[in-house]
């Protein structure tokens, strides 16, 4: 069915799950394919699928959809420049704020290692944690699928 719809050249492909059952190699083909097909052709892909990795790679904008609400979208690379983690490694006696600044999305701690999920504000949070005595803090990008599954996780 997708050699088929590929073939008539259409405007708009609604794709569901397009590789689910396939093998590696043939997954590759298809990705392949597909962003071929948007790049040169200028067709509209609504692609829908679990396997984040392949979102990630074909996709120019997002939606996650939890329980039939829309709870992030827009631009993948606007997303992901929103979306930070960080890793903040306190001092032994050094004490967490009681209010973080606006954008945490998360705070995780295990022992004195605490683990934060920013959604914008970034500067200002890194400005707060590093502001908190003797703490050291890393600063990562997140992935597609950590943003999924802080998201739908604290649901």
């Amino acid at each position: 069915m997708l050699l088929l719809a590929i073939s008539r050249v259409a405007d708009l492909l609604i794709l569901d799950e397009p590789t689910d059952g396939l093998d590696p190699a043939a997954i590759e083909d298809v990705m392949r394919e597909l962003v071929t097909i948007a790049a040169t052709s200028g067709t509209t892909m609504f692609f829908s699928s679990h396997q984040l990795a392949e979102v990630d790679l074909i996709a120019d904008h997002i939606g996650i959809i939890d329980q039939g609400r829309m709870i992030v979208s827009g631009s993948l690379d606007d997303i992901k420049a929103r979306y930070q983690r960080l890793r903040v490694v306190l001092a032994n006696s050094a004490e967490l704020p009681t209010r973080w600044e606006n954008g945490v999305e998360s705070v995780k701690q295990e022992g004195r290692v605490v683990s934060l999920l920013a959604s914008g504000n970034v500067d200002a949070i890194v400005e707060q944690a590093k502001s908190i005595p003797g703490a050291v803090v890393e600063q990562y990008p997140v992935t597609l699928k950590e943003i999924f599954l802080e998201h739908v996780r604290s649901n």
